[in-house]
């Protein structure tokens, strides 16, 4: 350590001493501490099921007594919850139109918007909805479900099919604008949860897990994988003792 001397005129030793010991005696002024920046909420899927009434529409579909027709279109569903039916082809095979029925197994019916593919035999049903989200959250979005009919030509099960929900940022905490959703199976049991991408020619959809959640489940954490045991060490076993010559 270098000691700097200084010259004071006028000051006494004593005096010179108290400065230089008020100088040495402050302390260090502490770093300032980093904030910490609040976890991001898991992104989810919507708490949304095919029920029975929906599935059991889908064994012989046809317009109910109390339904309403609608002309033919190109597509159908809202926003890009929707999928294309000109090319199946030109939509003479769909037929349109809206009733009322149990999409959320509140037994309360309300009205959605119906098409039903005769060709393919695959029912389409549309509504803009209220949900809860797998963590706990609400939104509220468009939501396409698909279900395969009785004797469909694309060998799925009677009953079986997929969902989606046009979620904007934000909402159920997903990062990026777009369609959400899962498959379901002929007992109404929903799995491969997640982004989506919907296939029109094919009546199909393809799911991408989201990221940092368990694939096939509509949220939370994914399960980290289970460390193996650490390895007992060995006890070398006793040599036999030599012979004495």
């Amino acid at each position: 350590m270098k000691v700097l001397c200084f010259r004071y005129a006028g000051l006494t030793a004593s005096a010179l001493a108290v400065l230089l010991i008020a100088s040495c005696s402050k302390s260090p002024t502490p770093p300032a501490t980093e904030k910490k920046e609040a976890a991001k909420p898991t992104p989810s899927i919507p708490n949304i099921k095919v029920t029975p009434a929906v599935q059991k529409r889908a064994e012989a579909a046809k317009p109910g007594p109390k339904a309403t027709k609608k002309a033919t279109a190109d597509t159908f569903g809202n926003g890009r919850a929707s999928i294309t039916v000109k090319g199946h082809p030109g939509g003479v095979h769909h037929s349109f139109w809206t009733e009322e029925l149990d999409v959320d197994g509140s037994g309360n019916p309300v009205q959605v918007d119906d098409a039903w593919d005769n060709r393919h035999k695959v029912l389409y049903v549309s509504k803009d909805r209220t949900f809860t989200c797998g963590n706990g959250q609400t939104a509220d979005g468009s939501t396409l479900m698909v279900v395969y009919g009785k004797g469909n030509t694309l060998h799925k099960p009677t009953g079986s099919g997929w969902w989606v929900t046009d979620l904007d940022r934000g909402k159920c905490a997903v990062e990026q604008d777009g369609i959400y959703g899962c498959r379901f199976d002929a007992n109404g049991n929903n799995s491969d949860c997640g982004m989506a991408t919907v296939h029109s020619d094919e009546d199909d959809v393809e799911i991408l897990p989201l990221p940092g959640t368990a694939p096939g489940s509509s949220g939370g954490p994914a399960a980290s994988p289970q460390s193996p045991a650490p390895a007992q060490p060995q006890t070398p076993a006793p040599s036999a003792p030599e012979k004495q010559q």
